[in-house]
């Protein structure tokens, strides 16, 4: 008999303090987490080479999200990890979103192998590099082959996914690495095989099932010796602790108490998944028995003991964690005072303005968010969101920023809330009903106003709460669409519209700004029939702040597979500017392109600021700014996400990177924009001016979409 021992955790996000519950006094880190890993791993025999002979091993999900990795786009957790050290990793679907290509460069700074065993690049045929099929390790004696699979369920959440990664089935893929790594003739001749998985309860069962990752008592009526599969099932993507009925014992967790997504488990399969964000570690032995000579598997696991180690308030930290976190905080801190966007207008963020009426910050978020999940959506449903409803007292800051520069705190003090942003399906009456909710508590200066994008809504404040919504309005997206056309199931009949709104300039004075014929179609206040597609936030999906119409609506983007407002903001100007630096230079041929429709892109910008250029009084200018803002297409804000996801920032972003996954904190934040300036297709010259020229430009604006009857 030969004991192996593991330590397993997966999904970790946050990396300073932060409280177990609300109610909770003291608060945990990664620094205590970090000391009790290495106490643990400690505690194992020393290998001839000085390392310790056991493993340990990562389920996915760390690079994102965080307050902090909205602004270094996960590089401030290669260091963490890397001081962690597991042996081997796997993706999971958060690792994906800023884009594969930014992915690549996180994996190649970390210190260990990353596993994606059922995905194929179409263009190589393997796995996609620098990604591994699967990984060969000899511990205790035992070869011990480690592979990572994942459901296919989160791939259409991601709009970053690429399109020439193809998923293959978890099964065949878990049956054909069986057999590849466990041939008694072949170069790897495992023992053991342990599969990583990213992917919900139900599904993990399901696998442990079809593979044979059979428990303890079930080898003993019916041995799994001659059949190929895998022998233990570590999991992540499930934000929670739980531990399967198959296991011999486990401290400080109940195997019986009911879980909701594991009805399925009859204590006939081994699964470990240990919760979430460095609140829980798992620590187990495996017992492995020796099969009768010429059986498939070599070593059999006949028991399986562990325990749950819960970060507690007050315990030791580690001391090289807190130095190293104390670096990469420091360099995140500096970054804040960055600008990322310059503003035209006031952005006017103050409670008493988005909380009682429409405003242009509010308005300009919104429409931002609309689209940041169309290309998953379109993948899943056929096309993108219809709209957005989350409410003033998402906008925080209760300040005014510009007009001019504003900074990455900026950002992140108007939108400090980590809840993710997620999109759910709902009918004319929830949809009116949400509504009427967020506007029954106007004029006080209650946190649910609402905020919308894609809808236009008539309301009068002079009437009863409960009776003050008017009308609802679905607007069909302006020429550059590349959504769908909505079905007809649900509303009346379009009415096409020659708009003229009026907006106000810098001087008060109400402008006309013609706009294209726009159709709109009314929705019904009616159970079934036409659905929605709507982004929002989780918070508001929950029922929370007066939305309980909201609450158990189907999810679209659930909360594990959405990203933070703040993040999603950053990314939407990164690729603003990541096109915007482009279109301006005199040329951008020398410049290596990862996907053929940047240069679409960088084209139909380059386009626009031509005509601009050609517009020559202030007036004109002004208007025809204002008129482009609110005709902006899908086309537009997919553009734009797509290059932030699809190209590599370094060169437009404010946060160095390469030097934090270095350990290193900035030294000199203007040399180093500098440099990003001249690498994204700058020539020589006065590159602080041409750093500020490359800045996007925003115009948010009032456009009436939530019109109060009432204050005419």
């Amino acid at each position: 008999m030969v004991s192996l021992p593991i330590l397993h955790f997966n999904d970790v996000y946050r990396v300073q303090p932060f409280k177990l519950t609300p109610s909770s006094k003291g608060t945990i880190d990664v620094t205590q987490f970090a000391a009790m890993l290495n106490d643990a791993r400690d505690q194992w025999p020393e290998r001839p080479d000085g390392h310790r002979d056991g493993l340990v091993l990562f389920s996915g999900d760390v690079f994102s999200p965080s307050t902090e990795s909205s602004v270094t786009r996960g590089s401030h957790m290669v260091p963490v990890m890397n001081e962690l050290r597991p042996d081997v990793s796997m993706t999971g679907n958060h690792d994906f979103d800023f884009g594969y290509p930014h992915l690549s460069k996180l994996v190649q700074d970390t210190k260990f192998p990353w596993l994606l065993s059922n995905v194929v690049d179409t263009t190589t045929g393997r796995v996609p590099e620098p990604l591994h099929e699967f990984q060969v390790l000899e511990r205790a004696g035992v070869r011990i082959g480690v592979i990572g699979l994942i459901e296919k369920e989160w791939i259409g959440t991601i709009s970053s996914w690429p399109s020439n990664f193809k998923y293959r089935d978890i099964a065949d893929v878990g049956r054909d690495l069986s057999m590849r790594l466990r041939d008694p003739v072949g170069e790897y001749r495992c023992d053991i095989i342990i599969s990583l998985t990213h992917a919900r309860i139900p599904n993990d069962i399901q696998f442990a099932k079809v593979l044979a990752a059979h428990s303890p008592a079930v080898q003993d009526s019916k041995s799994t010796a001659m059949t190929h599969g895998i022998d233990l099932i570590l999991g992540g993507h499930d934000h929670l602790y739980y531990i399967s009925k198959g296991v011999t014992s486990w401290d400080g967790y109940d195997v019986n108490e009911p879980v909701l997504g594991a009805e399925q488990d009859e204590g006939d399969v081994l699964i470990v998944k240990s919760g979430t964000d460095f609140r829980d570690l798992s620590e187990f032995v495996l017992e492995l028995e020796d099969t009768p000579e010429g059986s498939i598997r070599n070593k059999l696991i006949k028991s399986i003991r562990g325990k749950r180690h819960c970060t507690q308030s007050g315990s030791e930290s580690s001391e090289r964690m807190a130095k190293l976190l104390e670096k990469l905080l420091s360099s995140v801190s500096s970054t804040l005072k960055a600008p990322i966007c310059k503003t035209d207008v006031e952005l006017d963020c103050r409670s008493s303005l988005v909380r009682t009426e429409e405003s242009a910050s509010g308005n300009w978020f919104a429409d931002v968010l609309r689209h940041a999940y169309d290309d998953a959506l379109c993948v899943k449903t056929g096309g993108g969101s219809d709209g957005v409803l989350i409410c003033g007292g998402t906008i925080r800051g209760d300040s005014t920023y510009g007009p001019g520069t504003v900074t990455l705190g900026d950002i992140l003090e108007i939108l400090p809330f980590q809840d993710p942003i997620v999109v759910i399906e709902i009918d004319g009456e929830t949809l009116w009903a949400a509504l009427e909710s967020a506007l029954s508590t106007w004029p006080a200066q209650e946190g649910r106003f609402p905020v919308v994008s894609g809808f236009r809504v008539s309301w009068d404040s002079r009437r009863p709460a409960g009776q003050r919504v008017l009308g609802v309005w679905l607007v069909s997206e302006p020429s550059g669409s590349v959504s769908s056309t909505p079905s007809h199931s649900g509303l009346s009949t379009p009415v096409s519209t020659s708009v003229a709104n009026l907006l106000q300039d810098a001087s008060g004075t109400a402008t006309p700004v013609s706009q294209k014929p726009t159709d709109i179609w009314q929705v019904a206040r009616e159970k079934g029939g036409r659905m929605y597609k709507i982004v929002t936030r989780e918070y508001m999906a929950e029922g929370h702040d007066g939305f309980e119409a909201l609450k158990d609506s189907k999810y679209l983007v659930d909360d594990e597979s959405g990203q933070m407002m703040s993040t999603l903001v950053r990314k939407y100007l990164l690729g603003y500017r990541f096109i915007n630096s482009l279109a301006r230079a005199k040329s951008f041929s020398e410049v290596s392109f990862l996907n053929v429709n940047s240069i679409a892109a960088i084209q139909r910008e380059k386009a626009r600021q031509d005509r601009w250029s050609k517009t020559r009084d202030v007036a004109s200018k002004w208007r025809y700014t204002a008129s482009r803002a609110l005709r902006r297409s899908r086309a537009h804000y997919r553009d734009h996400f797509a290059v932030a996801i699809n190209e590599h920032m370094s060169g437009v972003d404010c946060f160095d990177g390469d030097k934090a996954r270095k350990f290193q904190p900035h030294e000199d934040e203007d040399s180093g924009s500098d440099e990003k300036t001249r690498s994204s297709g700058h020539e020589a010259g006065d590159e602080k001016d041409s750093e500020d020229d490359d800045l996007v430009l925003i115009h948010p604006t009032v456009d009436g979409r939530l019109r109060d009857n009432g204050r005419k």
